[in-house]
């Protein structure tokens, strides 16, 4: 990033000293586990992560910090990733292959690396209540989340839960808020996700097409803004 900033100034990340807000990988890990605990809490009653079970598919940057914060909090793993020298970075979990992990029995699913890991070949398999995690475009195809609310497995849409990274950078860069404030906005990103899977809840419909109105709704509200002369913005992507 700081060699991208050499040639333009639209870029975030780069190192404290040269004016970013630095590796967003552990505020990317700090808004997953704050899904996560929105997660229990949906299932169980409570967002206390001590004795549930998790498994991590991926040990890169984000995968490695969400393993150390689940272990700090009692949680019990199974980690995976394709690199197995990853294995130490987590000591205290059960290290299984990529493909078992996938499928392993556990509470939660978080997936941590490579996007495209949930099929219609794939769901079936799984064996866990909720899948949620902060690897980007999880699903292969926006259908396959109706699949995985009709075998009763809670999706947490991944835009919501790998945000993180971006509230982090943009609370930091843009707003010039201190790292305390910045690292509530990203804690709040477990109070977003709870009042979607209320509204996916109530609604009877899977938590993606709840994310899908809330954005629409979003995108609405900016184009009666520019239509009032606000100026022209763009929908959200």
């Amino acid at each position: 990033m700081a060699v991208i900033g050499e040639r333009t100034g639209h870029v975030f990340c780069r190192p404290a000293a040269l004016g970013g807000s630095g590796d967003s990988s552990p505020a990317t890990a700090i808004g997953t586990v704050a899904a996560l605990k929105a997660v229990c809490a949906a299932l169980f009653g409570s967002p206390d992560l001590a004795g549930h079970s998790f498994a991590i598919l991926g040990l890169g940057r984000v995968g490695a910090h969400v393993a150390g914060l689940l272990t700090d909090a009692g949680a019990k793993l199974t980690v995976s990733d394709i690199d197995e020298s990853r294995r130490a970075l987590a000591p205290a979990a059960t290290w299984t292959s990529p493909a078992d992990c996938l499928s392993a029995e556990v509470d939660v699913l978080v997936p941590a690396a490579l996007g495209g890991v949930l099929t219609p070949a794939t769901v079936p398999s799984l064996r866990c209540r909720a899948v949620a995690g902060p690897a980007n475009n999880q699903l292969d195809a926006p259908p396959t989340a109706d699949l995985l609310h009709e075998r009763g497995i809670l999706w947490a849409p991944d835009a919501v839960v790998s945000a993180g990274g971006i509230i982090h950078a943009t609370a930091v860069e843009l707003r010039h808020e201190p790292e305390r404030q910045a690292r509530h906005r990203v804690e709040a990103i477990g109070d977003t996700l709870a009042a979607l899977l209320r509204s996916a809840s109530v609604a009877g419909i899977p938590p993606a097409e709840a994310a899908a109105r809330a954005l629409q709704d979003v995108n609405d509200q900016r184009a009666v803004r520019s239509a009032a002369g606000a100026g022209e913005m763009p929908p959200l992507p």
